[in-house]
């Protein structure tokens, strides 16, 4: 199962710099103080929250190796999970996928994920004669969004470099009131299996899988609802009112 969490990261979590490794909380302390480092911290605290859940391991036991172009998987993990972060404004995307056959079958298949905000048509346009193929440089601003997510997606599930990855037909341009995928994107990196996701208003999301076999990505809040959190637990970041 490939299961996809979309984090609002403005949420107050209890001991989430605490969580963070030396070299995350270095990072955090680039971004200015307030929202963009509060952000960043979430996003990453609730990562490895998550992917010790899946690994049956407490948080303080992730630790992460980069591949060549930086992607982050869990070291010494490799073989069991496949991991994958998005940050875009006051959201996060990250998915886990058990690398243990699943419901396709197949092992070794890797995942990335990608969550974009739509820019402006001006700025779309500019981009697409810059970065795409020919055949996808003419686009609007939902159409250009929906291929970059589908494109980064693809590139992070093969640890690639984005250039490749942008090079790469992204399929249809989609159409909402049909089926979300898959999509097959073939490109210089290998094949990969791409589904567009739901995503807040204003922005766009993928989530990919190295291989041509099926998947079925399940898409889930953080926090969850469902079992509602323990008091105080996670509250949104304005709520900080003393109670009675």
């Amino acid at each position: 199962m490939t299961d996809v969490w979309l984090i609002r990261t403005d949420i107050l979590l209890p001991r989430s710099p605490a969580l963070l490794d030396p070299e995350e909380r270095a990072r955090a302390a680039r971004h200015p103080e307030g929202p963009q480092r509060h952000r960043f911290v979430t996003a990453h605290a609730v990562a490895r929250l998550l992917t010790a859940e899946a690994a049956g391991l407490p948080p303080e036991r992730i630790r992460w190796r980069r591949g060549p172009h930086g992607r982050p998987e869990p070291e010494g993990l490799q073989a069991e999970l496949s991991v994958n972060l998005s940050t875009a404004g006051p959201w996060a995307l990250f998915a886990v996928r058990h690398r243990d056959g699943g419901e396709d079958g197949e092992r070794n298949g890797a995942i990335g994920v990608d969550l974009e905000p739509v820019p402006t048509d001006r700025a779309a346009a500019r981009l697409a004669a810059r970065y795409y193929p020919e055949a996808e440089s003419v686009c609007d601003a939902e159409e250009f969004t929906l291929r970059w997510t589908r494109k980064e997606a693809y590139t992070k599930a093969h640890g690639g470099r984005l250039a490749d990855g942008l090079r790469t037909h992204a399929g249809p341009p989609g159409d909402p009131s049909e089926p979300p995928g898959p999509h097959r994107m073939h490109g210089p990196l290998g094949p990969c299996t791409v589904h567009d996701l739901p995503a807040p208003p204003g922005y766009r999301a993928a989530v990919a899988r190295t291989g041509t076999h099926p998947f079925r990505p399940r898409l889930r809040p953080y926090p969850d609802p469902r079992p509602r959190p323990e008091p105080d637990a996670v509250r949104p970041a304005a709520d900080r009112r003393p109670r009675p």
